[in-house]
């Protein structure tokens, strides 16, 4: 049964490359991650400023971001009212709607004997999502319409490598595939957020020695 829904979904839904993107960025410095963000935020400008100038003009500004990454809160917000609003308006927008993504960074690093000086990098991503329209179960979409392998079996002995902020009380579903690391947790009983995603670089992890704070939905 598990297999027909799965292939009904795929069939309806088709393959998505929203995941795909989004981990590319993993990794990346903060200049990098601007210019992806802009990029999305682009396209909405366009659709805009033909019709609304005074729109898009409020629209530049909310979008508008520091010069560098913060050194005391390395983690950027993207939501629909600042500079991701063009990444929350189109990142899974066939199936969820996207309510809010988390970069975090592991900060800058001096050299040392043994490696040389790092940039910041984008260590983890995290996304929260509303799942109330999608065709499927959240964590079926995420296999069969956005390309994540099976995940690890309930009660697999894995012990993740980041402290998430994740809800002691519900269950989750890990990925662990490469040097990525992914997580989902539905949380019931919210009216916007209804899962957490998460996806992680185990390289830059490996290699961080400042996590920032995780914050929790």
């Amino acid at each position: 049964m598990t297999f027909l829904i799965s292939a009904l979904i795929l069939f309806q839904a088709g393959v998505r490359n929203d995941l795909i993107e989004l981990r590319s960025y993993l990794g990346s410095n903060y200049p990098r991650l601007i210019q992806f963000l802009n990029s999305k935020n682009q396209i909405l400008l366009h659709n805009t400023e033909t019709l609304a100038p005074a729109q898009a003009a409020e629209m530049r500004a909310r979008m508008r971001v520091p010069d560098r990454l913060p050194a005391d809160r390395p983690i950027v917000m993207a939501k629909i009212d600042n500079v991701g609003q063009g990444l929350a308006s189109f990142l899974f927008e066939d199936d969820f709607i996207t309510e809010q993504v988390n970069f975090a960074f592991c900060p800058p690093q001096p050299a040392t004997p043994s490696q040389p000086a790092l940039p910041e990098r984008i260590m983890t991503i995290q996304v929260l999502l509303d799942d109330s329209r999608a065709l499927g179960p959240a964590v079926t979409l995420l296999q069969s319409a956005y390309q994540l392998p099976p995940p690890l079996p309930p009660g697999s002995n894995y012990q993740p490598v980041l402290n998430y902020p994740i809800r002691p009380a519900l269950p989750l579903t890990i990925w662990n595939f490469g040097n990525i690391e992914a997580i989902y947790q539905a949380i019931p009983g919210q009216p916007l957020i209804t899962g957490q995603l998460w996806i992680t670089d185990k390289t830059v992890r490996s290699t961080c020695t400042q996590i920032p704070t995780l914050t929790a939905p």
